[in-house]
């Protein structure tokens, strides 16, 4: 399993994040108002909006609190606990926005290594 540092670490990122902390913030105007077509959110589809939105940062940022090496798929499942397929999925989000790149091969599997580490930085959105 991941780390204690590591774990923290993609915590604290997660929470520093750009989306999450934007959301938080817009609860009020999300839930109390109405949007441009008339609409108002409901409480509990936001929450959800919002503990979705936090999970999938969490699991990007504990892949990037775990990449200051080269690592592999398999590598980061063994770390992390992660599923496998969760892991690829993020990690062709993080490829695309330039969080990390492919840095090499172990055997026949790339390895990855994050690009930045800073915890003001957060990942992008679906």
């Amino acid at each position: 399993m991941a780390s204690m540092k590591s774990r923290l670490e993609a915590a604290e990122m997660t929470l520093d994040g750009e989306r999450v902390r934007w959301l938080v913030g817009k609860q009020e105007t999300l839930t109390e108002k109405k949007n441009v077509f008339g609409e108002q959110l409901q409480k509990a589809r936001y929450q959800f909006i919002v503990s979705k939105a936090a999970s999938m940062e969490l699991a990007r940022n504990m892949l990037l609190a775990n990449l200051g090496e080269p690592r592999t798929v398999h590598e980061l499942h063994d770390i992390t606990g992660m599923p496998k397929r969760e892991i690829v999925e993020q990690i062709i989000a993080l490829l695309k926005w330039r969080k990390i790149d492919m840095v090499g091969h172990k055997g026949r599997s790339p390895t990855y290594i994050a690009l930045e580490t800073h915890a003001d930085d957060s990942c992008r959105g679906d």
